[in-house]
């Protein structure tokens, strides 16, 4: 089996199964824990995944209104950018203290972020959770999202900023030892 590391060649071969980011599906990263685009939220797809809490990793306008309507107190919105000149870490307290807060709520069944588009912001937040809180491998991490959603993950700084930080927290998890 190959591994997909952040390398041009890699990340281009896995994503040419994408079948573009409205019709792949949502990727779960913990079995209470997937993501996906903002507009795949609807009335059917709550449903069909027990989906109970939203993080919105974008902006009010990249949800569909139902779901903050109906369920204020199960619903975050980040207000995250999509842009190579911002640090998407500069988000990840707010989305590691909503995700806790959401899985100790004993009503939650199933928490979906989503973003726009369920490609970077979700998905980045998404991976550094996954090798931060879960100790999942990096590589591993990537290779699990990609294999579920290949259109993630494609914002080359958000990418270097969660290798960086990634490598940052193997060094002091050596260090101590």
């Amino acid at each position: 089996m190959r591994q997909i590391r952040f390398h041009n060649g890699r990340i281009r071969y896995v994503m040419s199964r994408s079948q573009g980011w409205m019709v792949d599906p949502p990727a779960y990263i913990h079995p209470r824990i997937l993501f996906g685009s903002g507009m795949a939220l609807t009335t059917a797809f709550a449903e069909k995944h027990s989906i109970t809490h939203v993080l919105n990793c974008a902006f009010d306008q990249d949800c569909p209104t139902w779901f903050p309507t109906n369920f204020p107190k199960n619903y975050r919105c980040l207000k995250a950018v999509d842009s190579v000149d911002v640090n998407i870490l500069d988000w990840y307290n707010s989305f590691e203290t909503t995700i806790g807060a959401f899985l100790r709520d004993d009503d939650c069944k199933n928490i979906y972020v989503h973003c726009q588009c369920g490609i970077n912001r979700s998905g980045f937040l998404c991976l550094n959770f996954m090798v931060q809180r879960l100790n999942i491998d990096l590589n591993d991490a990537i290779r699990a999202i990609l294999r579920q959603r290949p259109c993630a993950l494609t914002n080359p700084s958000f990418r270097q900023q969660v290798i960086s930080n990634s490598l940052s927290t193997l060094t002091k998890k050596f260090e101590k030892t």
